[in-house]
């Protein structure tokens, strides 16, 4: 383990744990693999890094820009992502568990076999997002996030909650889409159809 660091991401080494270090963006896009970021300041612009089988851990990343970044089998556990900007990133097998990604926007992006866990996504923007081999949301707060014109076939909402959901309301963007009986009913809203 390596504590108490001042390191670029250049500098970080496979099969390492990084702990309450400062890792500092590079000027070009950087490649990370198989690291463990604990309780890390990370600084500077992140867009179109790219991170391979890493785990960020307690890391505050709120406000900061990942535009077209790369993350490949990488776990995101108890991160404040408040307003990050994941948009037009690639996104294959990543985990979000207990963090705070409320206003996070992934708008452009492509997910492939992602998942959230008792994960507070508040007003987050998921806007033309492709969505491969399914999204799973456990336990979290979807309060008015955005999928405008999003295909959501494969996307699992029903064991999270959400008061109001910005969907696009025709057929080939909701197909597929799997919702509780509860939820249901606040998006077959948007067509004009009222349960009883």
């Amino acid at each position: 383990m390596i504590a108490h660091q001042t390191l670029t991401a250049a500098q970080l080494e496979p099969y390492e744990t990084y702990s309450e270090c400062t890792i500092e963006a590079t000027s070009l896009p950087g490649k990370v693999s198989d690291v463990t970021l604990d309780n890390c300041t990370l600084t500077g612009i992140w867009s179109q890094s790219e991170w391979l089988d890493c785990t960020f851990q307690n890391l505050n990343l709120a406000n900061q820009d990942w535009n077209q970044a790369v993350l490949y089998r990488c776990h995101f556990q108890g991160c404040n992502l408040l307003g990050t900007n994941f948009s037009n990133g690639v996104w294959k097998t990543v985990r979000l568990t207990d963090c705070r990604a409320d206003y996070a926007n992934w708008s452009g992006a492509q997910l492939t076999a992602c998942a959230a866990q008792t994960t507070s996504l508040r007003e987050a923007y998921f806007r033309n997002v492709t969505f491969k081999r399914g999204f799973v949301a456990t336990q979290c707060d979807l309060d008015q996030a955005s999928f405008w014109e999003s295909p959501l076939a494969g996307v699992d909402l029903s064991a999270s909650t959400f008061e109001q959901l910005e969907v696009t309301p025709e057929a080939k963007y909701l197909r597929g889409l799997v919702l509780n009986a509860f939820q249901a009913a606040t998006v077959l809203s948007l067509f004009g159809v009222r349960l009883k």
